[in-house]
């Protein structure tokens, strides 16, 4: 397929537009690549939305979600989220990934700095973080998917990590802090570079 079938443009309607129409313009039209498609007419509506939150009760018992490291790649989230035991300060890090051949997520349960599986956690401890982490990674899915495409704003992007259960502090990239990262995860127990 060469580039020029790859590509094709499509009008959008000024009735779409949420402000008021630019000034001089004919006409308004999208890129639509290959594999995408144009979804027109979408607005606002008021500006808020109630939404589910996530529910403690799959919170892991003994575990302390301390950092979380999350982008949403085309809707589906990426990282990784930390957690501390409560006891012996152990850390567990849970994968976050999409798996296009079997179109789920998936939730390993990693090494703090390293890609390799846990080994110093029980079948039953790696369990009981495991569901308290899909538990707030399907909230955050599901209150992005209700809410769509169009929040733009920091104050909604916190209310959806608050709402998910992973609102956390937000550090930039060049936070000094994430330079001081070891074998212990993030180096703050607050902290996360978790993007809504």
């Amino acid at each position: 397929m060469d580039e020029a079938s790859a590509h094709q443009f499509e009008r959008i309607p000024f009735s779409a537009l949420r402000d008021q129409r630019p000034p001089d313009l004919q006409a308004l039209y999208a890129e639509v690549q290959d594999g995408q498609a144009l979804i027109p007419g979408l607005k606002m509506g008021l500006g808020a939305l109630t939404v589910e939150r996530w529910d403690p009760a799959y919170a892991a018992t003994g575990w302390t979600l301390y950092g979380a490291d999350l982008t949403l790649d085309m809707g589906h989230p990426f990282g990784s989220l930390f957690y501390r035991n409560d006891a012996d300060g152990r850390v567990l890090r849970i994968g976050v990934k999409w798996h296009p051949p079997v179109q789920q997520l998936e939730f390993p349960a990693l090494h703090p700095s390293k890609p390799e599986l846990a080994s110093d956690c029980t079948a039953e401890e790696v369990a009981a973080v495991v569901l308290d982490a899909r538990s707030r990674i399907g909230t955050l899915v599901a209150v992005n998917a209700q809410i769509g495409s169009f929040v733009a704003t920091e104050e909604s992007e916190n209310a959806i990590l608050d709402a998910s259960g992973l609102g956390l502090e937000r550090l930039s990239e060049d936070d000094p802090r994430l330079a001081g990262r070891d074998a212990r995860g993030p180096s703050q127990p607050d902290s996360s570079g978790a993007d809504g």
